[in-house]
């Protein structure tokens, strides 16, 4: 059954139920819904094109990253409006250090319960820094 119709069942179903007409909608992504996604779509891209700069450098001879460093200064600074040096070293490190050239990955892992942090995703880093504003906040 298409989601069109699964709608218009449930939807037939409420109008039963109130004895009345109604009307469905999508549900609007909340606020925090959206910085996410920003957040997760700035580090893909800045994932991507710091792995371009080197790929240039290493395959071409072509050094850019004298040319790109006025925009990761910019891109720092946005960063310094809204995140803790804290969650800036979380972010920093897993744009620059977690994927090792060679192909491996390093984990990040919790000093007193040695538990493995999920870390493989712009999404667990999001949700790294909500957690750490979560405690800033309760203390």
């Amino acid at each position: 059954m298409s989601k069109k119709k699964n709608v218009d069942k449930i939807k037939s179903y409420i109008d039963d139920i109130l004895g009345a007409k109604s009307s469905l909608r999508e549900k609007v992504p909340a606020k925090i819904n959206y910085k996410k996604q920003l957040f997760c779509e700035v580090l893909q891209n800045l994932q991507f094109v710091n792995g371009r700069t080197l790929g240039m450098k290493h395959d071409y001879k072509v050094n850019m990253m004298d040319y790109d460093d006025c925009f990761y200064v910019a891109i720092e600074n946005l960063f310094k409006l809204n995140y803790t040096q804290e969650q800036r070293n979380i972010i920093n490190w897993w744009l620059y250090d977690k994927f090792l050239p060679t192909g491996d990955v390093l984990m990040l892992t919790d000093k007193e319960s040695e538990e493995v942090i999920p870390s493989d995703t712009p999404e667990d880093i999001w949700d790294l820094i909500q957690e750490q504003n979560a405690k800033k906040n309760n203390k």
